[in-house]
């Protein structure tokens, strides 16, 4: 199991992301933080090997908080989650090192498999931002297509529900889904 630390000032979004990688058996929570001003201590004392942090909080940024972590004499994988990051904050959240980023709108499955990957050294950006795009290191991205497929998907659509919403065969949003697993490495 891997230790995690979440830090989001949202007791009920961090509670609940909480519940979830709990149930995922991949990971073990050690450390709820509900005040960015307190992320690095409770890093530097714990040595969590994930960190997964809101964007937008009180007092300090996700941004100045990543800059803390990364400064650690420890190695440790930082994933951003907000709902709040236009392509300007991206841009400064890989230039700073962060590993990931996911969109708080994200399916839960999903997230935890974008976790997972990020452990393995990936480094994954989903977002449905402006542009609802979902791109990784490889620069691999979704087209409009899949990408309403997908949307639809974590609305728990069914593949004939997306068919008929997106006026497509069955067939050809089989094919959609299996693109999006593919080049998602979803399996």
């Amino acid at each position: 199991m891997i230790n995690t630390i979440i830090v989001d000032d949202h007791t009920l979004f961090n509670n609940g992301l909480c519940l979830i990688l709990n149930e995922s058996h991949q990971f073990n929570v050690i450390e709820q933080v509900y005040d960015s001003r307190q992320a690095y201590s409770k890093c530097f004392l714990l040595r969590p090997a994930l960190v997964i942090l809101d964007y937008n909080m009180p007092y300090l940024n996700g941004l100045e908080v990543t800059k803390q972590i990364k400064a650690l004499p420890y190695g440790c994988k930082v994933v951003v989650v907000s709902m709040y990051a236009d392509r300007k904050e991206l841009s400064l959240l890989q230039e700073i090192g962060v590993d990931g980023y996911v969109a708080k709108t994200t399916a839960s499955p999903l997230l935890v498999d974008a976790l997972s990957r990020t452990l393995k050294g990936e480094r994954l950006f989903i977002t449905d931002t402006f542009g609802k795009t979902v791109a990784s290191e490889n620069k691999q991205q979704l087209t409009k297509r899949e990408t309403q497929v997908l949307e639809l998907e974590q609305e728990q659509y069914t593949t004939q529900q997306i068919a008929s919403a997106l006026a497509l065969s069955e067939y050809t949003v089989e094919t959609h889904q299996k693109n999006i697993r593919q080049k998602m490495n979803i399996k």
